[in-house]
């Protein structure tokens, strides 16, 4: 199935020399590698890990990764596994590692550290440098292509699962020499909800345009809807529970600013494809921006007719609004969406902004009054405008009484990163530890997030696998990762280390909010144990894992067979 990305990496590999390497005599070196661990094609084995034992809530997976180093490049490797009966486990999921390049580092306060100018010391390491992302699946055996190899097995851990220990030995043939390790999976009672029951809501935005040219797929053809619903299903793997629909996709608005149609079979299609793969909350995204970050001026996104532009609050704006409003409202209603539905206004309004932006509310909640407005806010002068605040991390963490009261009085508070922050927060790039990922949901836990958004699903350039640190803005590059945590390939998208780091964050926050339902002290004890702050946790991952089994633990004492 992935033939030709197997002779893209094999070519790739030729172009960049690591086909040059030579083995060591002492042969291959292999070893496990926790998959909350960050690791790369020269890392080295110096004392491999032959035994690996992780504790795990029920309803989820549980990983490892294999890293094969001392390689000539041309071997052919086979592999296997067979379970604590000797018998191959079922649902076992083989995928093999690839490698990505980070160009550039993160900054210290954001973009990369050319935009300020300082160096940033909490980066895993100096670029350039490349580092394991994306995973593809893979089928035993696997050609070598370089002096390193890295696989990810994939464990289905089932809701109906017998507590206990499993041991999965894995089984690495060279032709000449065969390798043992094993793999040690201790299942707690705990279960992990399904995405349809998460308590938190997650969202990364994305581009369903690069969908298109990533897949040669015609937008709205079968095709696209076909890899529309592959992608679906993979944001639900990756707990990911919400999803956004872009207005101009849908409507059409003639010259005088009435909507001439309303593709309305086109966007319920649209919805349910999300819907019936899991997901559960549906954003409208905000329809309404800037001309440039230089200027104040404040735009409807909705194209007409003429093509000309349609100033936010213009009568030909408004008009605009209140007609598209009318149809998106009424459709919602009919299917028994209301209830889902939360809409967002203009991204990220600072305070010049806030006299239109209510005037946009405004029109808004005199079609539907209860309308719930999420918002990427940069500031907090939108009190009784945004139901669902959506701050950056760090200005989260700043703001924490203002943000307190806000839920106080009823509003539900997210929070997103972006381009920034970069220095000690948390983040999903790919020059931080992957415990950062993790972490995310843990944080959310400790200051009762309801929320987690990233713009990033899949903005890649026409180079995924290589333009990691991208051209944003002049002046401006985005860092390592920031646009994309998915990687396309011809087939769909693929899955990221870093994606699935954040998944088992997201994961343990459901653990915590069954913990914090029993004993809210004891959930915020074991949380102090890892995380502090958004900027402040603990990176030794044996820590993490045995703040992560005790967790298990207590959860277990509230968890029926």
């Amino acid at each position: 199935m992935f033939a030709a990305m197997t002779f893209f990496f094999t070519m790739r590999a030729v172009a960049d020399g690591r086909l040059q390497h030579s083995a060591p005599d002492a042969g291959p070196v292999v070893g496990l590698i926790d998959e909350v661990r960050e690791f790369y094609p020269d890392t080295k084995l110096d004392q491999p890990v032959k035994r690996l034992t992780v504790h795990t809530a029920r309803n989820t997976r549980a990983c490892v990764h294999i890293m094969i180093t001392g390689l000539r490049g041309t071997e052919t490797i086979a592999f296997s596994e067979s379970g604590t009966n000797a018998k191959p486990t079922s649902g076992i999921a083989w995928f093999r590692m690839i490698d990505v390049p980070v160009l550039e580092n993160t900054g210290l306060d954001r973009n990369t550290e050319k935009y300020s100018g300082k160096t940033n010391p909490y980066v895993i390491r100096r670029a350039p440098f490349r580092i394991y992302d994306p995973f593809r699946p893979v089928s035993s055996p696997v050609a070598a292509d370089s002096a390193s190899l890295a696989l990810r097995m994939e464990v289905p851990i089932d809701s109906t699962l017998s507590p206990g220990e499993y041991v999965h030995t894995i089984t690495l043939d060279f032709g000449d020499h065969t390798e043992s390790l094993e793999f040690v999976v201790v299942v707690h009672r705990a279960m992990v909800p399904p995405v349809t029951r998460s308590t938190i809501s997650y969202i990364n935005w994305m581009n369903i345009d690069n969908i298109c040219s990533a897949h040669g797929v015609k937008k709205w053809s079968e095709p696209f809807w076909a890899m529309l619903a592959t992608y679906a299903q993979t944001m639900a793997r990756g707990r990911q529970n919400a999803f956004w629909f872009i207005w101009p996709d849908y409507f059409m608005i003639d010259s005088s600013g009435n909507v001439s149609e309303f593709r309305r079979d086109r966007l319920e299609r649209y919805i349910r494809v999300f819907l019936s793969a899991g997901l559960t909350t549906i954003h409208g995204a905000p329809m309404f921006g800037r001309r440039n970050w230089t200027s104040t001026d404040m735009l409807l996104y909705v194209p007409t007719a003429d093509g000309k532009e349609v100033g936010a609050v213009s009568d030909k704006g408004k008009r605009m609004l209140t007609q598209m409003t009318l149809r998106i409202a009424a459709m919602m209603k009919e299917n028994h969406w209301e209830g889902q539905w939360l809409q967002g206004v203009f991204d990220e309004p600072e305070d010049a902004f806030v006299d239109r932006y209510r005037e946009l509310v405004s029109v808004l909640r005199a079609v539907k009054p209860d309308i719930s407005i999420l918002e990427a806010t940069m500031t907090t002068s939108v009190s009784g405008l945004v139901n669902v605040w959506c701050p950056q991390v760090q200005e989260y963490q700043h703001n924490q009484e203002f943000f307190d009261k806000r839920k106080a009085a009823g509003d539900k508070v997210w929070v997103y990163t972006c381009l920034s922050p970069g220095g000690p927060w948390l983040n999903r790039l790919l020059d931080q530890e992957r415990l950062r990922q993790v972490y995310i949901g843990w944080a959310c836990a400790k200051y009762d997030l309801q929320g987690f958004l990233h713009w990033g699903l899949n903005f890649h350039t026409a180079k995924p696998f290589e333009e990691l640190v991208r051209f944003h803005m002049e002046g401006q590059f985005l860092p390592a990762g920031d646009s994309h945590i998915l990687y396309p390939v011809h087939e769909g998208p693929l899955s990221s280390h870093r994606f699935e780091a954040h998944r088992i964050g997201m994961e343990d926050y459901e653990l915590l909010a069954q913990l914090k339902s029993h004993d809210a002290a004891k959930q915020q004890q074991i949380i102090a144990r890892v995380v502090q702050g958004f900027d402040k946790y603990n990176t030794d991952i044996a820590v993490y894992r045995a703040a992560r089994t005790l967790l298990l633990e207590e959860v277990d004492a509230y968890t029926k067979e």
